[in-house]
């Protein structure tokens, strides 16, 4: 019996911990660009959460972000969007939507320069507030297109926290 009610006392005590203001984080980034279609290339990116906050409930934060990022073959895509960070204390869920343009360089077509990023991350959150993590990201025309190829990316990065 006790073994069901030690996780719920530990999720009851997560969620009734009081969240603090998150620091705005600047995000510097390697991965793989086009990784579930070929050919693959290495994608860097910087991106900037800023520590407005446009909604918070509890743990729940929506902030906006800009970033920007190039592939191995001069492809880039600059950005803006927002981002839901569920915080934890050392544990940050990530989803984020942020539409952006897209140039081609080298690199793959994607059909249009209006391109619409939609992200998953999972990162650990460090007592000085930095962040180690991934990122899972699929960039696409939503069909705005002739074409809509889109692609995934996965990249790691190093969040630096600024207050």
């Amino acid at each position: 019996m006790l073994k069901y009610f030690l996780p719920l006392i530990f999720f009851v005590s997560i969620l009734n911990a009081k969240p603090e203001k998150e620091p705005s984080l600047l995000m510097l980034g390697v991965g793989g660009f086009n990784m579930l279609h070929g050919p693959k290339t290495m994608v860097y990116q910087a991106e900037y959460r800023f520590n407005a906050e446009i909604y918070r409930k509890g743990h729940f934060l929506l902030r906006p972000l800009v970033g920007a990022m190039m592939t191995g073959t001069r492809s880039s895509y600059f950005y803006g969007g927002i981002a839901f960070d569920f915080i934890f204390k050392h544990f940050a869920i990530t989803p984020s939507f942020a539409p952006g343009i897209y140039f081609q360089g080298g690199g793959k077509n994607l059909y249009y320069p209006l391109e619409f990023r939609s992200t998953f991350e999972m990162a650990g959150i460090f007592t000085n507030k930095a962040r180690l993590g991934f990122q899972f990201y699929h960039i696409s025309n939503a069909s705005l297109g002739r074409k809509n190829p889109g692609t995934e990316c996965l990249v790691f990065f190093w969040a630096i926290p600024f207050n």
